[in-house]
Order: structure tokens, then sequence, then C-alpha cells
């Protein structure tokens, strides 16, 4: 970082009021916090910082000031951190790609016994609290966990995207009709409903873990109080 004149003047307005401080007798850091708050004002912008006056960390503790990146990317407190995050990163990554092999989570099969046996889809329908799924007149799949949904493709789930995708349309326009089913695996869309919901759960898990090793945009054991 290039030190300017503007910076060198904050820093002599920062001993100035510490001066003043100190000629008043008060010395306690509570006193002072808004000097050491205007220094880390003035020099936060050049490096596209955003000063939060006595943020509370996710560790409880408060210092005078916090300084968040503008640009908005998560800062690790140390190469331990780095190194989590990394490997979840790649563990995400292998998930997403592979969701294929994923194991399909164990939803409960419902057939209807007065329906023949039927794998077809036309257009799966979720019930009103989302715990379970019509896949088509003979079967539906139950017992779908509500933290599945909190994985999201935009606005909504991956499972729902899914739900919407996999269905019989044909194009107003052109005519063309739009099948997923497959005639080789008829099974396969219900197999991928199972697969979904395993890979949203995870990446529910993943997400978290890696929420926990980020101090997000927070800089917590590198700004000091230069008092205490």
């Amino acid at each position: 970082m290039q030190i300017t004149a503007a910076h060198k003047r904050a820093v002599e307005q920062y001993y100035k009021e510490l001066a003043a401080y100190h000629e008043q007798d008060v010395l306690h850091e509570t006193a002072v916090r808004s000097a050491f708050q205007n220094l880390l004002a003035a020099f936060a912008p050049s490096v596209n910082w955003l000063l939060v006056p006595e943020e509370t960390l996710a560790n409880g503790k408060r210092p005078d000031g916090t300084l968040r990146d503008t640009f908005r990317l998560p800062l690790l407190g140390d190469g331990a951190a780095f190194a989590a995050c990394v490997d979840i990163g790649k563990r995400l990554m292998a998930l997403h790609l592979g969701y294929e092999d994923a194991a399909e989570y164990p939803l409960q099969w419902i057939e209807n016994r007065a329906a023949p046996v039927n794998w077809r889809v036309e257009k799966m329908r979720l019930a009103s609290d989302k715990t379970s799924l019509l896949v088509n007149d003979w079967l539906t799949l139950a017992g779908i966990p509500p933290e599945c949904y909190r994985y999201r493709l935009g606005n909504r789930s991956a499972l729902e995207w899914i739900i919407d995708q996999y269905q019989v349309s044909t194009d107003k326009r052109s005519g063309i009709t739009s099948d997923p089913n497959r005639l080789d695996d008829e099974q396969y869309i219900v197999r991928l409903v199972g697969k979904v919901v395993t890979v949203s759960m995870e990446t529910v898990k993943l997400v978290e873990e890696l929420a926990g090793e980020v101090l997000f945009n927070s800089l917590e054991e590198h700004v000091q109080n230069p008092l205490g």
C-alpha cells in the first residue's frame, strides 16, 4: 500500500487525539476508541476496505474496528483455515461433478396398488408441505428432509429444479415434444430424485462446515487495539 499525504495527516491526527486524552488523564480504552476508528477509516478505502465500528465477531470478540473487504471476499484467520476451505471446496466439486454416482437418499416409496406398476413421469408434483413427491399415479416418494431445500439454484431448490425440468412438455410454436423419460432406463428419473436429495443434503453440510472456517470479511485477529 502506498502511503499518501492524507495517510500521514491521519496518523498525525491520531497521535494528537491521543495526546489530548492523555492531558485530560483519560487513558482507558473505551475513551480513545474513536481515535483508533478514525485512523482505520482513513486507511481503509485505499485497500478497498470498509470500517465497521465495534462489530461483534463470530468468536464473541468486539474490537474497536473491523475492516470488511468491499469486494466481499472471505478473509481467513490462518493457514489451517485456508487449507480446510480448500479441502471443503474439493469435496463440493467432487460431489457436484459426480452427482450421477451419488447414493440415493432413503426416501419412502409409497406404491398405489390400485394402479399398474409404472415408472413413466409426465409431471411430478410436491405435496403442500414438500415432504413427499407424487411421481405418477402409481408411485409417491415420501420422507423428503426439509433441509434439502436449503440448497438452491437461483430462486429454487435443486430438487424443485429437477421437478420442473424433468417433465413432458410440448413447445407451442414448433410442436416439438420434450420427453425426459428413458426407454433404456425407466427408473432413471426416480433414482435421480434420490441422488439430488443426497447431493442437496451433503451440500448443505459442507457449506455449513465452510462457514465455520471462514471469518466472513473480518480480520478478527489482525485488527488489534494499538493501546491494548
